[in-house]
């Protein structure tokens, strides 16, 4: 079993590199390294975001704490992320992996080169 988790665990560690140096990135980066091995994008994608629910809450409860919020756009923004984050995981599920493969490879290296 150990030896089957070694190249997920590489990944995250990679991806955490690359989001430590540059201080983004982790999605693009993990999300292509788990397309790479042969994962179906929506199983890669929910990897991606189950990583992300942890450094996410605490980044959030660090802003609540230091009181960095501006309350006039933050409801707005929770419903427009929640319904494209929803959106988003519907279209994964929709579609098969064959069709979404190369269409999210070109979608990450075109957000790889523009926040260059």
């Amino acid at each position: 079993m150990l030896a089957e988790i070694w190249p997920y665990l590489l990944v995250g560690f990679a991806a955490q590199l690359v989001d430590g140096c540059l201080g983004m990135a982790y999605g693009v980066s993990s999300n292509t390294f788990l397309l790479s091995l042969g994962l179906p994008p929506a199983t890669a994608s929910a990897a991606v975001h189950v990583a992300e629910v942890g450094t996410t809450a605490v980044s959030g409860l660090s802003h609540l704490w230091f009181k960095n919020i501006d309350s006039s756009i933050l409801w707005p923004l929770v419903i427009a992320g929640t319904a494209g984050g929803v959106s988003g995981a519907y279209l994964l599920t929709s579609f098969p992996s064959d069709y979404l493969k190369p269409i999210i490879a070109l979608y990450l290296l075109f957000g790889i080169i523009t926040r260059s």
